[in-house]
């Protein structure tokens, strides 16, 4: 018997809580603007700024349901409606995201709709051939504080503000890309025991990638190590964002 784990999708910004005041559509070009901005599922945890971009929105297959019924269970009536249609009817509502699923070029998410003095359950798709982009709209200055490791002494590193602000993105980056198909990869690849091909790097390597190709301009460097593993954290650095390779 063969079994295969479907991963959750983690993606690295939700719209939970968040209300949706805006559909602004132009071409196959969607975007949703929010009341609050969105939530940040990685460290360090926040509340930044920022929208929601769909790109090569088939409008044909992107619709919304708005249900007359808001309780847990019972008969209800409804209406099904082409997303364009939403927004040519519904100038000024606020849709309180309560849950989001990506499938497919989809997605999709439910919450409570309230519009022309109505309170409405309501889901929304919306099928994309393209990208879903989030865009944090932070401006970041200067340098900020990181915890790197790799299955060793989990390290503090000063790196620019960016970085911390965003860094499972920049590590894997680094990692699943750079690291394999970068112009340096030969300083990475090397043959294993049984003849394939493996990667060895850690958080120096990812420190000098940052200095060399991503932030000449603001070095990164080593602040102290920590003397512990990626595990054992104390609890004056937990706050900073961390990354184990």
């Amino acid at each position: 018997m063969k079994e295969i784990i479907r991963e959750n999708i983690r993606a690295p910004y939700s719209l939970h809580d968040m209300n949706i005041i805006a559909f602004e559509a132009e071409g196959d070009h969607l975007t949703l603007r929010t009341q609050s901005g969105m939530c940040k599922t990685t460290r360090p945890y926040g509340q930044p700024q920022g929208h929601v971009e769909f790109s090569g929105v088939q409008w044909d297959f992107s619709w919304v349901y708005l249900l007359d019924h808001a309780g847990n269970a019972g008969t209800f009536t409804g209406e099904k409606m082409e997303l364009q249609e939403f927004i040519r009817r519904f100038g000024t509502f606020g849709f309180c995201v309560m849950d989001e699923a990506y499938g497919y070029n989809s997605t999709k998410y439910s919450g409570y709709l309230t519009a022309n003095r109505r309170f409405y359950e309501c889901m929304v798709e919306i099928y994309h051939e393209e990208d879903m982009i989030f865009v944090d709209e932070t401006e970041y200055s200067g340098m900020a504080e990181v915890i790197l490791s790799h299955d060793s002494e989990a390290v503090l590193y000063s790196v620019p503000a960016e970085v911390a602000g965003d860094l499972e993105r920049y590590c894997l980056e680094f990692a699943g890309s750079w690291v394999w198909n970068g112009p340096e990869n030969y300083k990475f690849l090397k043959p294993t025991r049984s003849g394939q091909l493996g990667a060895r790097f850690g958080a120096e390597d990812f420190i000098d990638y940052l200095n060399r190709w991503e932030f000449p301009d603001r070095p990164s460097g080593k602040v102290r190590g920590l003397g512990c593993w990626d595990y054992e954290i104390p609890e004056e650095y937990k706050d900073r964002p961390q990354f184990n390779f």
